[in-house]
């Protein structure tokens, strides 16, 4: 029967024999170190999306200025000036 102190617990997986070897090793890093260059240079750099959100029920609607911005087509944007009335003259 084996010691339950030198099992590894059930949660974390096993790592392959090629991941021990290249940690282990010199001659593994020195290889490894190769892979991640070559696919650095090989594979083209992913192009991911950047997304932004925006709570649009917290904007303060009684800005003097309000710019709309299309990302898709600039010309589509609109910019709108609020101009307040002039104060009462007393």
């Amino acid at each position: 029967m084996q010691d339950p102190d030198l099992d590894p617990p059930a949660d974390e997986p096993l790592p392959s024999r090629v991941v021990k070897w290249s940690r282990r090793s010199a001659l593994g890093a020195v290889m490894t170190g190769m892979a991640l260059g070559l696919q650095e240079v090989l594979e083209p750099p992913r192009e991911t999306a950047i997304v932004v959100e925006v709570d649009a029920d917290g904007e303060p609607h009684d800005l003097p200025i309000r710019l709309l911005l299309d990302p898709d087509d600039p010309s589509g944007s609109l910019c709108i000036v609020r101009r307040d009335p002039p104060p009462p003259v007393v």
